[in-house]
C-alpha cells in the first residue's frame, strides 16, 4: 500500500493505492474519470452554502424536496435521519466493499469528521482510496463504481449531499447489476 498526497488547484487529500507503486496522483486523473473534487473553507454554512452553489450550477432541483439531504455516518440503529437517507445507508452497511455505482448524479459536502471513498479506476484496472476532510465538495458520476467504507473511522461524520434526481428516484446498483447497466455503459463510453 503506498500513501501519496496531491495538492493540485488548491486540493489537498491523500489517497492510498493498492498493490503497486504509483506516482503522484493529481485531481485532473480524477477529473478524467468523472469525480470532481474540490476544497472550500469555513464552517459547516459555508461549506452547504458551496455545494448548494455547486448543485444549482449543475442544474440540480436545489429547492425540490429530497434534492438535497443531511447525512450523519452513525452506525447506532436508533441515529435521526430521514427514512430514505436510513434506507440508502443501511443498504450501504449491507453492500460495504462491494461494488457499488449510483444511477443519478450526487454532489457530496463533507461537513465533519474524515469519512473515506474507494473509487475505481479503470484505466488502471486499481482502487485509489480517497480521505475526505471537512471542506470537501466532491461530484460522484453516475456509473463509476466505488466503495462505500462505513465503519468505525467513518462513524460520526457528516455530509450534506445534493442528489440531482432526489433521494427518492436514487438507487444504488451492486456487483451483477452494475457492468451491464445502460449507466455503467454510458460512463465507459465517456472514458473512450
Amino acid at each position: 500500500m503506498v500513501q501519496v498526497q496531491s495538492q493540485a488547484k488548491s486540493v489537498c487529500f491523500w489517497l492510498t493505492l493498492y498493490k503497486v507503486a504509483f506516482p503522484l496522483l493529481h485531481v485532473e486523473h480524477l477529473n478524467a474519470l468523472g469525480w470532481k473534487i474540490s476544497s472550500v473553507g469555513g464552517g459547516h454554512d459555508e461549506i452547504v452554502q458551496a455545494g448548494r452553489k455547486l448543485a444549482q450550477e449543475l442544474g440540480f432541483p436545489v429547492t425540490q424536496e429530497g434534492c438535497m439531504v443531511s447525512l450523519k455516518f452513525n452506525l447506532d440503529k436508533n441515529a435521526k435521519m430521514t427514512p430514505e437517507m436510513a434506507a440508502l445507508l443501511r443498504r450501504a452497511v449491507e453492500i460495504e466493499n462491494n461494488d457499488v455505482c449510483i444511477t443519478s448524479e450526487e454532489i457530496v459536502a463533507v461537513t465533519g469528521g474524515t469519512p473515506y471513498l474507494d473509487v475505481e479506476d479503470v484505466t488502471t484496472a486499481r482502487w485509489i482510496r480517497i480521505h475526505l476532510v471537512t471542506g470537501m465538495l466532491f461530484c460522484a458520476p453516475t456509473g463509476a463504481k466505488f466503495h462505500l467504507a462505513v465503519d468505525e473511522r467513518s462513524s460520526g461524520a457528516t455530509e450534506t449531499v445534493f442528489f440531482k434526481d432526489t433521494i427518492y428516484n436514487q438507487t444504488l446498483l451492486v456487483k451483477e447489476e452494475i457492468d451491464n447497466h445502460p449507466i455503467r455503459q454510458a460512463y465507459l463510453s465517456t472514458l473512450a
